[in-house]
């Protein structure tokens, strides 16, 4: 393949795509998942300190199954085994949170 062949087959893999506009939402979405996990912090430690209740299976059940979520699109695009292990693991302990939420209905 020559040089030319190679620029013409990346822009139509482009094609339709801006790539400042992909840097964008590429540090949006790391930025927000930051955010995210320290409001579930922040949220988490309120209720168990200024309102008594214990800890907050919910909110770190939807918080984990985004992470895991975005660990295993890069692992998919990317093919990196660390983002296929830490994403199951995530999106397991998000099935575990989530069900607990649910299990404390049976207990009241």
């Amino acid at each position: 393949m020559n040089k030319n062949e190679i620029l013409e087959k990346s822009r139509q893999e482009n094609q339709g795509t801006d790539l400042v506009e992909r840097e964008a939402i590429m540090s949006a979405s790391q930025k927000a998942v930051a955010v995210g996990g320290l409001l579930c912090i922040v949220l988490s430690f309120t209720d168990i300190f200024f309102l008594g209740k214990t800890f907050n299976y919910t909110l770190w059940g939807v918080y984990l199954s985004m992470t895991g979520t975005t660990l295993l699109v890069k692992y998919f695009h990317l093919r990196k085994i660390h983002e296929l292990i830490f994403g199951i693991l995530e999106i397991i302990l998000a099935v575990g949170f989530i069900a607990l939420h649910f299990l404390r209905f049976n207990a009241r």
